[in-house]
């Protein structure tokens, strides 16, 4: 059975989104990297591998390795153009389905292994402190960012450290106890022996995330907050809304299944969010970032099959 791992990276340079891909397939013959991707205006990019599991667990530790010894996250830009709390800031080990949680329990539950073991060895032997999240860590991807600098990193009046008021569960600062005042999740200080170099990785499972992304032209960054708020609660959809390159702004959504609920529909998104856009505005670009589960397989077994 084929998963995908998605690693997103705090780097904006194509060299680096190169690297990270190379060395995933480097790892094992038997994974297909089927997508990278790189904003130069965000300062993000990600590589999506796909493969069956133990070969995948190997490809995704091989990227997040290159990636750790190749971005320095005290050198990027501050304040971030996109929110991040880590060089590798996000791995998500995903089955191949946009179908609802409930409907592929088992293989979601296989993910979980592969980020717990995943999660174990960048700590232990790569030295970076990682927080888990998924059913076994017990809170969701947004609640464990919610414990970090993340949300913060985009504001310039916060300062550049990468924080955490969650103790990692592997790497450095698992094993001590958190710096004196170290808070609550809203804004504690980092535990001690953090290296900011790499600032904390966060690794877990979730039921495929399709990122769509919604470029508005036209229409100010508040409008389009209020867009983005709407289409979280009328549709469950988890949504930002950032500035982006050239005056624009971009609505980004992760289309994801929930517990009981498929994926929502890439059309009926973006004709919620064009209808309660101000008049004049314009979308002159609607993207997926990394591939829908049914390309991403289908590309995976092309590339297997050669």
């Amino acid at each position: 059975m084929l998963y995908s791992c998605a690693v997103y990276i705090s780097s904006g340079a194509s060299s680096v989104t190169a690297r990270v891909a190379a060395a995933a397939r480097a790892a094992t013959p038997s994974v297909a990297v089927v997508d990278t991707f790189t904003d130069a205006a965000y300062a993000r990019s990600s590589v999506k591998l796909v493969a069956e599991a133990e070969p995948l667990l190997g490809a995704a530790e091989a990227a997040a390795a290159e990636a750790l010894a190749i971005v320095d996250l005290s050198k990027e830009p501050h304040p971030a153009p996109h929110p991040r709390q880590g060089a590798v800031d996000m791995v998500s080990f995903m089955p191949l389905s946009e179908l609802c949680a409930a409907a592929i329990e088992p293989e979601l539950a296989r993910c979980d292994s592969l980020a717990w073991r995943l999660g174990e060895r960048l700590g232990m032997a790569h030295d970076c402190p990682v927080l888990l999240y998924g059913p076994r860590a017990g809170r969701s991807l947004l609640e464990t960012r919610r414990g970090t600098s993340f949300f913060r990193s985009t504001k310039s009046s916060s300062a550049r450290e990468a924080t955490t008021a969650l103790r990692p569960n592997f790497g450095p600062g698992a094993s001590e106890g958190p710096s004196e005042g170290a808070g609550d999740a809203a804004g504690g200080s980092m535990p001690l022996g953090l290296p900011q170099s790499c600032g904390v990785t966060i690794v877990g499972v979730q039921p495929y995330v399709t990122n769509f992304n919604i470029c508005v032209a036209n229409a100010t960054l508040e409008a389009c907050r209020e867009v983005a708020s709407a289409l979280r609660s009328s549709m469950g959809v988890q949504v930002m809304a950032l500035p982006h390159a050239e005056g624009t702004a971009e609505i980004g959504c992760n289309l994801q299944a929930n517990e009981t609920h498929d994926s929502p529909n890439r059309k009926d998104v973006l004709d919620f969010v064009a209808s309660r856009l101000p008049a004049g505005h314009t979308v002159p670009r609607a993207y997926v970032v990394g591939l829908t589960p049914g390309e991403a397989r289908r590309m995976a077994e092309e590339i297997l099959a050669q």
